[in-house]
């Protein structure tokens, strides 16, 4: 990336879907990884707002923050960053980007569920002052990062 190229952060259509889902098999190999199908419901049709992070042209991450109207939660759906670009920041930016919206639209908390295993992102929702609601044995359908348990994070906005 040169120094003149700024990375944006902008809403996501369906032309973003190919990079999404390519990114999405990145960070997810296998069954673990949701379907084109359900990437594009989550962006395009359920109570939702989406963003991706570019820069010079190239995708490099995108976030899904799912709302009900009658709650005071939203809810962190996927967040994902290509691992070519990672330790850049793009997560933390992607993560803040959508708690701003979550306040735009009056939401006062914000949760999502992560993996007990995947470190990573356990150490992202941490420094963005995410906190451990609860632990949830066998979430997931599959193994992610060695488990099938998640925990579930919150954060007042």
């Amino acid at each position: 990336m040169e120094a003149s190229q700024t990375s944006i952060i902008r809403p996501a259509n369906e032309k973003d879907l190919d990079a999404i889902m390519e990114i999405e098999i990145k960070c997810f190999p296998g069954p673990i990884a949701y379907s084109r199908g359900q990437l594009s419901y989550l962006i395009l049709h359920a109570k939702s707002t989406s963003f991706v992070e570019v820069c010079g042209g190239v995708t490099r991450g995108f976030v899904i923050a799912t709302y009900s109207k009658r709650s005071s939660f939203g809810h962190i759906e996927t967040i994902d960053v290509d691992p070519a670009f990672a330790k850049l920041g793009i997560g933390l930016k992607l993560l803040t980007h959508a708690e701003d919206d979550m306040r735009k639209t009056g939401k006062k908390w914000s949760m999502l569920e992560v993996s007990e295993g995947n470190k990573s992102a356990l150490r992202l929702y941490k420094k963005a002052g995410y906190t451990v609601k609860e632990r949830i044995k066998k979430y997931y359908r599959y193994e992610h990062a060695g488990t099938r348990d998640a925990l579930r994070m919150v954060k007042a906005l």
